[in-house]
């Protein structure tokens, strides 16, 4: 059951009673959630090694719930609700695992019928999908390889030696799925700088606001679709193909892309011979590739909030984090009153 391809994680299997733990700040606010389980991964002793795990407070709350749904004085939490005669002492089979999570899809399912909701689980090709543990698992270091900065923290919580192994777990690997997932977020940037060439509410600003305008507007020529509702992706895939623009839309800001200007380490992904930006390395109030509209700027003013927030806060902050959180916040009001003023 501890073997390092056991679709159903020994970390889960083995949870017990109290091994969730949350920290709190000086104001008795919870800012951290820490789980213990045994570890097995890179392990030596078969029978596991005690080890902690940093999670969200969704996953604590879950788990608490796991608690209240067990009677008192039982070791492991995932073992069955009700007694039976041949129950076993230990962590819950591999075949117990995938059996009880397609149980739950058809209470899922049941319930929703009988109750008129619409939120039920849909079967694939008239059939119900056949669940198996492994998806969740490989699914969730799916989107956290996909997170800034996400490769090195999967591969810490995943317990993985090196980032290239979590890489390939999580489906990066030269497999080629990750030049489908590439092609696939290439395809949802296209659909969001489409909507930037026909909303004209979205007035850009910033040093490559001219830039932008010029590219999106080219971009549009070569698409030829007259609204924002794409009906035809092969077409809109063969332009980003052809005469990608090179326009990357952000949370703080739109990256008109100019590697000779770029701030970031721009690389050469493996699916193409061009250099993109890096995201986790924008400098989006230095970098001369930027361009805004007001999500951007609304974003940015919301960050400055946060950040005073957290300046005025108490406990009061250590000095060197206090200053750099203030200069932070004073160069993103810097920045916000230069674009107000129409300054590049």
């Amino acid at each position: 059951m501890h073997d390092r391809n056991n679709p159903l994680p020994p970390v889960i299997k083995h949870l017990r009673p109290g091994s969730t733990r949350t920290l709190l700040d000086g104001s008795d606010r919870p800012y951290r959630w820490i789980i213990t389980s045994l570890a097995f991964k890179g392990e030596n002793d078969p029978a596991g090694t005690v080890a902690t795990w940093i999670i969200g407070a969704p996953a604590a709350r879950a788990v608490a719930v796991l608690e209240h749904l067990q009677p008192p004085g039982v070791e492991l939490l995932l073992r069955s609700l009700y007694p039976a005669r041949r129950l076993k002492p230990g962590a819950m089979t591999l075949r117990s695992s995938n059996e009880l999570i397609n149980h739950v899809i058809t209470w899922i399912n049941a319930y929703c019928h009988h109750h008129g909701l619409a939120d039920t689980i849909p079967d694939v090709n008239g059939k119900p999908w056949n669940l198996t543990a492994r998806q969740f698992r490989r699914t969730l270091a799916w989107y956290i390889a996909r997170r800034p900065g996400g490769v090195i923290a999967g591969a810490i919580q995943y317990r993985h030696l090196g980032i290239q192994m979590f890489e390939g777990y999580a489906g990066t690997s030269d497999s080629g799925f990750r030049a489908e997932v590439e092609a696939e977020q290439s395809m949802q940037r296209g659909e969001h700088l489409l909507a930037l060439t026909t909303d004209h509410q979205h007035d850009l600003s910033g040093p490559a606001a001219h830039e932008a305008a010029t590219r999106l507007a080219e971009f549009h020529h070569r698409t030829g679709f007259t609204g924002s509702v794409v009906t035809d992706t092969h077409r809109l895939r063969r332009v980003l193909a052809r005469h990608d623009p090179e326009v990357y839309p952000g949370t703080y800001a739109i990256c008109v892309f100019n590697p000779d200007k770029a701030l970031c380490r721009p690389r050469i992904p493996p699916t193409g011979s061009r250099s993109v930006p890096v995201p986790l390395d924008c400098k989006p109030l230095e970098c001369k590739n930027v361009a805004l509209i007001a999500d951007n700027t609304r974003a940015l003013s919301a960050e400055a909030e946060r950040l005073d927030t957290r300046l005025r806060g108490r406990p009061v902050l250590p000095p060197l984090l206090h200053a750099d959180l203030k200069r932070r916040r004073d160069a993103i009001g810097a920045f916000l009153a230069q674009m107000a003023g129409g300054s590049e």
